[in-house]
């Protein structure tokens, strides 16, 4: 199959006017200047899918219902109570309306944090190539954190695994969590640095966090020495293969063990807007040379989770930064960080035929045309497979 249009932004190389892209099966193998043969899409830009590094379907049915009144400790623990009271299909719901708004956006591929794994046989098919990655939680639990990573490697659909967070996964979770998903070449992920509560509990075992986790009974030995950065490189788990989401409370030591490490991180926009955060790290990161990438994190914390959004949220964060900066971090930033640089998120021969067709809509940019698309995608290809027109 050969596809004409008017722009074929390959990402990783120059765009091209009046372009064209020949998918054989699931692959890419041509991309060029168009000769007239072909599907013509228009007056549009062919890009490749977009990669959602860090996402919660399980929380789409509860935007609006988790306000943030200040302490990100008292957010999560309303969360958690929230979630004792939603049913099965309270939650399937949720989860195929975030399905459908994340297609209708032009994400092909999307890393979600699964805190209800056994509902995924029950979820119909789609497209979206979605990575279940198992969120794990051992404290106050009476399971060894064996057993935790044992029913995860053994639950039907599951392709990654998630220690939540160093406050409420142990470090030998991480090391057995860690072990096992390179063992299997599939995505680790966790929750890392997010806030500063966190921080306090960790390097000064102070602030409100520290407070409510000593109350209830966690053991607190851990803190009072160093941060969460410096904990999970003592765990030995911060690699390449170590996706940490938000990464927002950090020191410059810090910074150059994520680099140091090769640990990507994985910045969500709207949800730092959300809990009314300073300006983001995600600029000097990149500059120390760690690789960053974009999430949309859940609707719970969230306005939308459209990568468009997110990348539209950025803009705003860092006006000075062009749409050709922004568009990696949606694209061949998060392939790398997921391990599949040069096959997702960009459009060269041997990627795979994730596509989407995004409508020039007067712009005459096609990276400003992508990165502020208004409307839903008029075409999208996945695994070489049209799935919307």
């Amino acid at each position: 199959m050969i596809l004409r249009a008017k722009w074929v932004l390959p990402v990783s190389a120059p765009p091209i006017e009046n372009g064209a892209v020949t998918v054989e099966g699931d692959s890419i193998v041509a991309v060029g200047p168009a000769t007239g043969e072909g599907r013509d899409l228009g007056e549009v830009v062919l890009a490749p899918g977009l990669i959602n590094a860090h996402c919660h379907f399980d929380y789409s049915h509860l935007q609006g219902k988790v306000p943030f009144h200040g302490s990100f400790a008292d957010w999560l623990m309303l969360l958690v109570e929230l979630k004792k009271q939603q049913t099965e299909a309270d939650y399937l719901a949720g989860i195929q309306a975030g399905i459908e708004q994340a297609l209708a956006a032009g994400t092909t591929t999307v890393v979600n944090i699964a805190s209800v794994p056994n509902l995924i046989p029950q979820l119909p098919a789609t497209p979206l190539k979605i990575i279940w990655c198992e969120e794990l939680i051992d404290l106050f639990r009476e399971e060894p954190a064996e057993k935790l990573v044992e029913a995860a490697l053994q639950r039907p659909g599951i392709g990654g695994l998630s220690p939540h967070a160093p406050y409420t996964a142990s470090p030998e979770l991480y090391r057995l969590a860690a072990r096992h998903a390179r063992g299997r070449h599939w995505v680790f992920t966790t929750h890392l640095a997010e806030s500063e509560e966190e921080d306090d509990m960790f390097r000064r075992g102070t602030g409100h966090m520290y407070d409510s986790f000593r109350r209830a009974g966690r053991d607190m030995a851990d803190c009072k020495r160093v941060g969460p950065v410096q904990l999970l490189r003592e765990c030995e788990v911060l690699t390449p293969e170590c996706l940490v989401a938000h990464a927002n409370c950090l020191t410059e030591l810090d910074m150059m063990l994520l680099q140091a490490t090769g640990t990507p991180v994985a910045h969500c926009p709207q949800t730092h807007r959300f809990f009314r955060r300073g300006m983001p790290l995600i600029e000097r990161l990149q500059h120390a040379g760690v690789n960053v990438c974009l999430g949309s994190d859940s609707l719970a914390s969230g306005e939308s989770l459209s990568m468009f959004a997110q990348m539209q949220e950025l803009s705003r964060e860092f006006p000075r930064w062009s749409a050709e900066q922004i568009l990696p971090l949606a694209t061949t930033n998060a392939a790398k960080a997921l391990q599949r640089a040069g096959k997702l998120g960009e459009i060269s021969v041997g990627a795979v035929a994730d596509l989407i067709a995004v409508p020039l809509a007067g712009n005459f940019d096609p990276y400003e045309a992508v990165v502020f698309a208004e409307q839903p995608v008029s075409f999208m290809m996945i695994n070489g497979n049209v799935v919307r027109e």
